[in-house]
C-alpha cells in the first residue's frame, strides 16, 4: 500500500511539471510565430484570448493535481498513524499480558522461616490472592512474573512457579496503590497476622520504582497453542 501511494505520488508530481512546462512551450511558440509572421492585431487577439482561456483551463488543472498531491500526503501521514497506533495496541497487550518489564510504585515484600514451620507455597498463595484482591497490577516472586497460568505448588523442599524452582527469601513484589495493598494486609486476622503466628520473618517497604521483570515467552508458561480466536 505504501509502494502504491509513492508511485501515485510521484506520477502526480510528474504530470504537474509536464502540464507547466506544456503551458510555458504553449506561449513562448505563440510569440514566436507571432513575430515572423507578422500576424495581424485582430489575429493576435483572438489568440490571446484563446490563450487566456487555455491557461484559466490548466491553471484549474494544476490546482487540482496540487490538492491530489496534498491529499495522497495526508493519507501516507493517516497511514503511519494507524501503524503507530496498531504498535502502542500490541504493547498494551503484551503489558497486560505480563510479557513485558513493567515498574511503578507499589511494595516489597520479603518472607522467610523465623523458626518451625517452614514457608509453604499455601502461605505464598494466600499473600497473592490477598494482593490480587487490592487491585494489583502487576506480581512477581523472586522475579518470577505471576499471570493467569502461573502455578504455585511444592515440589519437595522448595516452591515451584512457572516451572521453577524457588528457594527462601521470597520476595514479592507488587505494583499498585502501596497503602491500599498495606491495609489489606494487616487486617485483623489477614495474612501478616498468620505469619506472625508462625513466626515468620516479614519485611515490607514501601517503594516508587518496584520493577517486575515480564515472563518467559518461550511457550512454556503462556501457550497458546490449543487456542483458537472465536472471530464475532
Amino acid at each position: 500500500m505504501k509502494l502504491f501511494k509513492t508511485m501515485a505520488l510521484t506520477l502526480v508530481c510528474l504530470l504537474l511539471g509536464i502540464v507547466v512546462a506544456w503551458q510555458y512551450n504553449s506561449v513562448n511558440a505563440n510569440l514566436v510565430l507571432a513575430q515572423y509572421e507578422k500576424k495581424n492585431l485582430s489575429q493576435l487577439v483572438e489568440e490571446l484570448l484563446l490563450e487566456r482561456e487555455n491557461n484559466e483551463k490548466l491553471k484549474t488543472r494544476i490546482e487540482e493535481l496540487q490538492q491530489e498531491v496534498a491529499a495522497l500526503k495526508d493519507d501516507e501521514n493517516m497511514d503511519m498513524k494507524y501503524v503507530e497506533d496498531l504498535k502502542k495496541s500490541v504493547l498494551m497487550a503484551r503489558v497486560m499480558a505480563g510479557l513485558e518489564t513493567v515498574k511503578g510504585t507499589g511494595l516489597v515484600i520479603t518472607v522467610e522461616s523465623g523458626g518451625q514451620i517452614r514457608v509453604r507455597a499455601s502461605h505464598i498463595q494466600e499473600l497473592l490472592n490477598e494482593l490480587k484482591a487490592s487491585d494489583v497490577q502487576a506480581i512477581s516472586v523472586n522475579d518470577e512474573r505471576i499471570v493467569a497460568t502461573s502455578e504455585v505448588r511444592e515440589a519437595g523442599d522448595y516452591i515451584m512457579i512457572n516451572g521453577r524452582q524457588l528457594v527462601p527469601p521470597y520476595t514479592i513484589k507488587a505494583i499498585g496503590d502501596p497503602d491500599k495493598m498495606e491495609r489489606s494486609l494487616n487486617l485483623m486476622g489477614g495474612v501478616l497476622a498468620k505469619y506472625q503466628v508462625y513466626e515468620f520473618n516479614v519485611g515490607l517497604e514501601k517503594n516508587e520504582n518496584v520493577v517486575i521483570p515480564g515472563v518467559r515467552d518461550d511457550g512454556t508458561v503462556i501457550r497458546t497453542d490449543k487456542l483458537t480466536p472465536v472471530v464475532p
